[in-house]
């Protein structure tokens, strides 16, 4: 006898195709226009940037923020004449329990903030009154690129200074001939043309020093500086007219 073995049915489930996204007719014409599309594309890219930067700014300002916080805190040791905590820091020291951090961490830490580029100049100075001329050079071009004019005035003196110390003195002289288009408005225009001129003459750059000699006596004929630019140039053996 033969058994008949009847096949269980099994329910077939059609999978359905995935519907397409059908854009509207409307759509695809714009898109097709090539200055659409690109323009399309360029709002894209400004609307990116303009989301990059509002986020860049607000971490700047956060870094402002805790640069200036900072250096408040490390400025008594500066004014009790403190420089080794200063440059390096209080760690003994908390506020809010936060160490000090020293004029050295604010301006490697923060250097792209105002904060940290006045830290820079701190430094370069200290440096500068303890002869390290490399140090110093290092923070006051760090402090130079500040958008203050104090900051970069000082960094430019502080830098003039150095050269003159190490006897580079026609590079000192053309750093006090930029300090004077800096400080003419701060009415220092007068001194840092009689420290040009002296760095000339001793560079031995007569034509400069003399130049700049008589500029100060034409522009500022009564400034406490015109009697040593007059010794100046009969030193350099003009007659003085003045």
């Amino acid at each position: 006898m033969t058994e008949v073995t009847t096949p269980t049915s099994e329910q077939v489930v059609e999978s359905k195709p995935e519907t397409a996204i059908t854009l509207p007719p409307w759509f695809e014409r714009l898109w097709s226009d090539r200055r659409i599309r690109l323009g399309t594309i360029g709002i894209g890219i400004v609307l990116v940037g303009i989301a990059l930067f509002a986020w860049w700014r607000s971490i700047q300002q956060e870094q402002e923020q805790e640069a200036s916080l900072a250096l408040s805190r490390v400025l008594p040791y500066i004014e009790a004449q403190q420089y080794d905590a200063a440059l390096n820091g209080d760690p003994k020291k908390t506020v809010r329990g936060e160490p000090i951090q020293g004029l050295l961490a604010i301006a490697d830490t923060y250097g792209g903030t105002a904060a940290g580029k006045a830290a820079a100049l701190y430094a370069g100075h200290i440096y500068l009154e303890r002869q390290r001329y490399d140090e110093a050079e290092r923070y006051f071009e760090q402090a130079e690129a500040s958008s203050s004019t104090v900051v970069r005035i000082g960094a430019l003196a502080g830098l003039a200074v150095c050269k003159e110390q190490r006897k580079q003195f026609q590079e000192a002289a053309q750093l006090y001939e930029r300090l004077t288009a800096e400080t003419e408005s701060a009415g220092m225009k007068d001194k840092y043309t009689l420290f040009a001129a002296q760095c000339y003459e001793k560079a031995g750059d007569t034509e400069q020093a003399i130049r700049l000699y008589k500029a100060l006596l034409a522009e500022f004929e009564f400034s406490e500086y015109a009697a040593d630019a007059k010794a100046g140039l009969v030193r350099l053996g003009m007659v003085i007219d003045y």
